[in-house]
């Protein structure tokens, strides 16, 4: 499959950048002030460069591996037990955030719309369009996803734009809001905010190249920086600090706020436009990868036949919590914290792993000769 589909740069900087940037449209901005106060953007511009120094590592890291993804060189690092770790690590990994990301675009949208619906039913009518995604295949996603991401980037900065009345720039003050020690010293596992640059390591092979590889992840990053940045600096500057900590849903909260006369009003559909369509996509494209990557790990033939065994078991798990609440606390204590491992030292070792092996058959073979 994959030496067949080739995925241009504009397709694959827009799949990944919607990837990283659609939690603005849950709870991000809200997250952010709750770690660093009003010194909230500054966290993300520090996670950012973060996230870029790390992938610049990653980067160099993978130069001798074109065309191959991370389970291809976690195999080359351990064999068939490193491709079955590395892939079996990715896999729950991908699990855990698609299922707990179901429950929370369930919740909010219950909370917007749909009161008195069960929440089971209005999963039921996610997971529908993450199976169609997942039956479609990567190339009908990455394909998607390059026509609709300017659609949600127009969305959002329109509704980010249509509050400025309600700015106020002195809500910005303490620069460095709860201080230098929650931003710069806490605030390194937020890097994992950007933990969807994974779904690059898994997608190398459709992009042939490390020039594209590099391009891809420099270029997702920076759009994906600029957007979470900008979300949670308009977040402070219309709800001031601590109010900003009680908005659920910050961006909706805004698009309620935008009344620019008579015929440009009731903007939160807007929102809802916005939000849909890049939780559809962010969903589909991460329950595709979970069946990919089965698939990879266990070296089968087809991937199709394990969709609705994966959908059975995301809708289960997503359905655990017992509210948003818990489903919320359950990323933000967890996969918040503890991702960036996964999304970045992960790759970084089975990359060193796999480097020093070639290394050493390369000279055992130069001695035999």
């Amino acid at each position: 499959m994959a030496s067949k589909i080739v995925f241009g740069k504009w397709e694959s900087i827009s799949l990944l950048a919607v990837l990283m940037s659609t939690q603005i449209f849950l709870g991000f901005p809200r997250l952010m002030v709750e770690t660093a106060g009003t010194g909230a953007w500054l966290l993300v511009i520090y996670a950012a460069v973060l996230a870029m120094l790390l992938f610049a590592v990653i980067a160099k890291l993978y130069s001798p591996f074109e065309g191959k993804d991370i389970i291809d060189i976690g195999g080359l690092a351990g064999g068939n037990a490193g491709r079955i770790i590395t892939g079996s690590i990715f896999l729950l990994y991908l699990i855990f955030i698609v299922s707990v990301s179901l429950r929370e675009y369930a919740e909010n949208m219950k909370i917007i719309y749909l009161n008195v619906t069960p929440i089971s039913f209005v999963e039921m009518f996610f997971l529908a369009g993450m199976i169609a995604g997942a039956f479609m295949g990567i190339e009908s996603i990455v394909r998607l996803g390059a026509i609709l991401a300017p659609v949600i980037a127009v969305g959002f900065f329109m509704i980010t734009f249509g509050i400025y009345p309600y700015y106020d720039f002195s809500k910005i003050f303490p620069v460095l809001g709860s201080g230098v020690n929650n931003i710069f010293l806490r605030g390194f596992s937020k890097v994992s905010v950007f933990s969807a640059i994974s779904v690059l390591f898994l997608i190398a092979p459709f992009l042939k190249t490390n020039k594209n590889f590099r391009t891809t992840g420099y270029a997702s990053i920076g759009i994906s920086a600029v957007m979470l940045t900008w979300s949670s600096l308009m977040n402070i500057l219309a709800f001031d600090y601590p109010a900003a900590l009680e908005r659920l849903m910050p961006v909706f909260q805004m698009a309620r706020l935008v009344n620019l006369g008579r015929f440009f009003q009731r903007v939160e559909s807007l929102f809802m436009i916005a939000w849909t369509v890049s939780g559809f996509l962010y969903l589909s494209a991460v329950f595709f990868f979970i069946a990919y990557v089965f698939r990879k790990t266990f070296k089968l033939e087809y991937y199709r036949p394990v969709i609705f065994p994966f959908a059975t078991l995301v809708f289960t798990i997503s359905l655990m919590p017992p509210n948003v609440i818990a489903a919320t606390r359950l990323e933000i204590d967890y996969f918040r914290n503890y991702v960036w491992i996964i999304s970045f030292v992960l790759p970084i070792v089975v990359l060193l792993i796999a480097r020093a092996r070639i290394k050493v058959l390369k000279t055992g073979g130069a001695e035999n000769a």
